[in-house]
């Protein structure tokens, strides 16, 4: 069995929370990977260029007839939501998803501002801290056009899918979360007492939970 981690927005692959998940799972798979979707540069990253590379992450695992699962975190599970809806890994048996930014193209203006979202479009970049390179670096606004091009919120995919959401996230409303499951009843939404980054003891250990009952569903 493998397991893909897409990591969420200005992150990497040495995310903490997808590290922990990894460690927690490790007897139980064949590999445990977690690809670079941003790329080398912050500046031009669109969210075509993200679901890209993502979509070949998964491509490029071993061709061994093993089952995959596919797990994101914020921006990284609205990844993996969307690639799973536009039939883009068709390899994948099952998603789990950590806060998942559902909406995420249509929340700029109330997350930053109105006026700061026309002064990145009016100067073409905008600054944002990177916590995989733990300084502020400029992103370009193709970005914000791009990601306003996407649907807020895909449809269901035929495969299992389990969401973790913290009820105090401060950066995606669990209501985004609850939306999205209200597609399909079959979509499991577990709701925690946690903010968006669900990094205490409990909340990995609840993710990890999720993952292995994925893992049996085979």
């Amino acid at each position: 069995m493998h397991a893909i981690y897409f990591h969420g927005f200005a992150s990497g692959p040495k995310t903490a929370k997808g590290t922990a998940l990894g460690q927690q799972l490790a007897s139980q798979l064949t590999s445990y990977s977690i690809p670079a979707i941003e790329g080398e540069d912050f500046t031009t990253l669109t969210m075509d260029r993200i679901m890209d590379r993502a979509s070949a992450a998964v491509a490029a695992l071993p061709d061994d007839g093993e089952p995959l699962l596919v797990i994101g975190s914020s921006l990284g599970a609205y990844t993996a939501a969307t690639l799973a809806a536009q039939g883009r890994i068709p390899r994948a048996y099952a998603l789990l998803l950590i806060a998942p930014a559902f909406g995420f193209g249509e929340r700029w203006a109330e997350k930053l501002g109105s006026a700061a979202v026309a002064e990145w479009r009016r100067t073409g970049q905008r600054k944002f801290f990177h916590h995989g390179s733990e300084k502020e670096l400029p992103l370009g606004v193709g970005f914000l056009e791009s990601a306003e091009r996407l649907p807020g919120y895909p449809l269901a995919p035929e495969i299992p899918v389990v969401i973790v959401h913290g009820r105090r996230d401060e950066t995606v409303d669990w209501r985004e979360s609850r939306r999205y499951a209200d597609q399909d009843a079959n979509i499991e939404l577990h709701l925690v007492d946690g903010d968006h980054r669900l990094t205490e003891p409990r909340h990995e250990d609840l993710i990890a939970w999720c993952a292995r009952d994925l893992l049996k569903r085979i």
